[in-house]
Parts: structure tokens; sequence; C-alpha cells
């Protein structure tokens, strides 16, 4: 009973309370409040709905989901654009500020102290963000699905963030030993430096991948089986390995078996920045036999499970970002959805608010302007 007491207590402190704008986007100067549960962002399209659900995330991750530039977050006729969102916890009310310049790199503060990286916002406010782009996640390149992991796993780890800036950085420099025209055995010394480390990281960084999506994918085909009425899910981590070696014997293994090809090509053919996730629906290939609206399904579940993956690790929700999920899915689909979400604080964007016997807040946007 206390646990279940506790438990509570945490899912109504985990929750934005304000949002304020100023010059982001087509927002000259906003000022938002939310509820605890459902939170629809309603207005016509292009009015800015997105882009209020974009600075939330970008709040918490230091980055746009759009991969665009800071500079072109800030509105048109101006030079500078802030953020502020103001949020509660476990640990009590905290402040974040993210300060844009056209002419300089960006500035954030965690209550009111200076931040120099984005390793130190990663996790400050952890929010899980759904798009229409979220299909990319299962049919597009394996980049995709490995960044949904990265950042993901981040949230809530922070040795593995630093375990992958640490790879990325030393994998750059082997990728650089690789394309210089030194001879063969001046290559092979150097590569045999890097080699090491890079084995180490990627050890690391691949069974914190296992571990996860191992987890994941229990709570992910509860869900699924729920939204789909009976459709089984299976969330594969698909990577090269010798079933008789380590993931670190295995992987030193391949290295040295391609040295040679590696030198050909000028670039790093091993290791967790190849690997990829492979997403089965009843046996079939997601990403080749199911619907566009079975593939988007699956990318909302993954979000939906990283809910309460996130929860199981940290001991409070996340932010849910829903961004246009009502288009696709019917409305068995969306009740569930509905009843699955209210648990959380989550906002929503969509053009008209379904029927709903929840409560709900509504947050109305027209041309950047917003009323409630």
């Amino acid at each position: 009973m206390l646990t279940k007491l506790i438990n509570l207590f945490i899912i109504i402190l985990m929750k934005i309370l304000n949002l304020n704008l100023n010059n982001y986007r087509n927002y000259i100067n906003a000022y938002v409040t939310f509820d605890d549960g459902l939170n629809f962002v309603v207005g016509d399209n292009a009015q800015g709905k997105t882009n209020l659900l974009e600075s939330i995330y970008l709040s918490s991750i230091g980055k746009s989901p759009k991969n665009v530039k800071d500079k072109q977050i800030i509105n048109f006729n101006a030079e500078k654009s802030k953020v502020n969102i103001i949020f509660e916890t476990i640990g009590g009310k905290k402040s974040i500020e993210i300060y844009l310049n056209k002419q300089s790199k960006k500035a954030i503060k965690i209550n009111n102290l200076n931040v120099l990286k984005l390793t130190e916002l990663v996790g400050t406010l952890s929010v899980v963000y759904f798009s229409p782009d979220e299909l990319k996640l299962i049919k597009e390149v394996p980049e995709d699905r490995r960044k949904f992991l990265d950042i993901s796993i981040s949230q809530f780890d922070k040795n593995y963030l630093y375990e992958l800036v640490k790879y990325e950085k030393i994998l750059k420099q082997r990728n650089a030993i690789l394309k210089m025209n030194n001879s063969y055995e001046t290559k092979i010394e150097q590569l045999k430096l890097f080699t090491p480390q890079l084995i180490d990281c990627a050890e690391k960084i691949i069974n914190k991948r296992l571990t996860f999506l191992e987890k994941i994918e229990k709570i992910a085909q509860k869900i699924h089986f729920s939204l789909t009425n009976g459709e089984n899910l299976s969330v594969k981590y698909s990577y090269k390995l010798k079933e008789a070696l380590s993931i670190k014997a295995d992987l030193m293994s391949q290295f040295e078996n391609n040295y040679d090809k590696e030198m050909e090509l000028g670039y790093t053919l091993i290791g967790p920045h190849r690997d990829d996730i492979i997403f089965k629906v009843n046996d079939l290939d997601s990403k080749y036999y199911l619907s566009q609206g079975q593939q988007r399904t699956i990318a909302l579940v993954m979000k939906l499970s990283l809910m309460e993956y996130i929860y199981d690790e940290i001991g409070e929700y996340p932010i849910l970002l829903l961004d246009d999920v009502f288009s696709e899915l019917d409305d068995y689909r969306q009740n569930k959805l509905i009843s699955i979400c209210s648990k959380y604080q989550t906002i929503i964007s969509c053009t008209s608010i379904p029927n709903l016997t929840h409560n709900y807040n509504v947050i109305n946007v027209k041309n950047g302007t917003i009323t409630q």
C-alpha cells in the first residue's frame, strides 16, 4: 500500500507547470500552462502546434527533433530567441532556460546556473516525443533506429551517454587513420592503439542496448497486443556476433579480420554505429510486409513502452508529447491510446479533440497566439 501511495505521489509531481516562448518560430511572446493529465493543443494546420511541442523537446534534449540548426528555430524577424520552462519532479520545482542566438552558440541554464555541455542537460527533464516522422523508426535507415536507442537510454543512464560520446570521438580518430596516406605498417600500428579503446566502449554500449531492448520488448508486447486487439510484436537487436565468443572477443576477432577491407574503404566497418533493430509482427518483418498504419502503431507502441521503462528506471514518468497522433488511428485505437495516456502528463497536438470521457485541458493555438 505504501509503495502504491509513493508511486501515485511521484506521478502527480512529474509535470510541466508552464512554458514561456520568446521569438521562437512563429511565437513572438507566448505563455502557456499545463494540467497534470491530458493537454490538447488545438488548432488548424500551420498555426504553431508542432512548434510548441518542439520547444519542450528542445528543453529536454537540447536539440530539435527535426534535426535543424538552432538559428532556423529563431523567429525570422529576430536575432535571439528564448525558451523558459518550469516543471516539477520528485526532486522539486526546477527551471530550464534555452537561449538561441543567430550569431553565437546556444546557452543553457538549469535553475539559473549555466550548463556548459548538453550531457548535463539530458535527463533533467525527461520527455518521450512522437510525431508523424517517427515512422522513420520502422521504415527508414538503421541510423534512425540507433538514434532511438541512444536518445532513449541516455535519458536515464548518464554512463551510457558518456560512453557514447567517448565512442564517437574514438571512432572519428580511427576513421581519420584509415583515410591517411601512410604506409600499411604505420596504419596497422596506429589502429592497434585505437581499436582496443573503441572495443571497450563498444562492448559497454552493446550490452546496454541489449538489456534495454530485452526489457522494453516485454512492455511493448503487452501494449501492442492491447492496441491491435491481439497482434504479436517482437523487438530484437541486430548485430554481428559469433555465438562461441563474448562480445569483446568477437569484436576483436572481427576487427583483426577486416583491417585490409577497412583501409580500402576508409572507414570502420564494425561496432554499434553499424547495428540495427528488427521489428516483427506475427513473424512478419515490419519494414517490408506491414501497412503504414501498422508501422505507425509499432512506433507509437515503442514510445509508450519507453514511458513505462523510464518510470521503472528513475521512479517517475517522463512527459509524453504526441504530435498529430490521431491521423491514422481508428476509433478503437484512439480510445485505447487515450486510456493509456491519461495516467501521464500528456501534451497532444490535434486539429480537433476526439470524444472523451476523461478530463482534459485545452490550449488553443492560432497563428502563434495561445488562448486558454
